[in-house]
């Protein structure tokens, strides 16, 4: 989904607030993962009065509505977020913590066979890889 789809879909239905923080997701470069804190502050520099809670409440208000995608990722401090994208997986380095985009995504005749051995219907799936990035093994040497 493009930045400019989600932004013209959310206008007739979000505060100015939520717009705000939208913009502020979507303003960074593809690829970039924002913690809560990274948003307020990109949101607070265009709206100054804009409060931490206003920005909680749209961050979870604009993923339910899938503006934004949030991604809980196993061994991170914090969620992340980033824009409305296509299907792609996540690395996160064990050693400097660094989050980036994957492309991969599970096959969709891998995720039928799952849910029918396991009696489900898989509706969508997360996939995170851990290990080190580059830069940490470059340390190594």
């Amino acid at each position: 989904m493009s930045s400019d789809f989600c932004r013209v879909q959310a206008a007739g239905r979000l505060p100015a607030n939520y717009l705000t923080i939208l913009d502020a997701i979507n303003g960074a470069p593809p690829g970039t993962h924002l913690s809560a804190q990274d948003v307020f502050a990109r949101a607070r520099a265009v709206r100054p009065k804009l409060g931490f809670a206003t920005v909680h409440r749209a961050l979870a208000r604009l993923s339910e509505l899938s503006y934004i995608a949030k991604l809980d990722i196993p061994g991170a401090a914090w969620a992340v977020y980033e824009r409305a994208a296509g299907p792609h997986a996540h690395f996160r380095c064990l050693t400097c913590g660094n989050i980036r985009d994957v492309d991969f995504t599970v096959p969709h005749d891998l995720l039928a066979a799952l849910g029918e051995r396991h009696g489900v219907r898989i509706a969508a799936e997360s996939t995170t890889f851990a290990g080190r990035c580059a830069s940490c093994t470059a340390n190594d040497e």
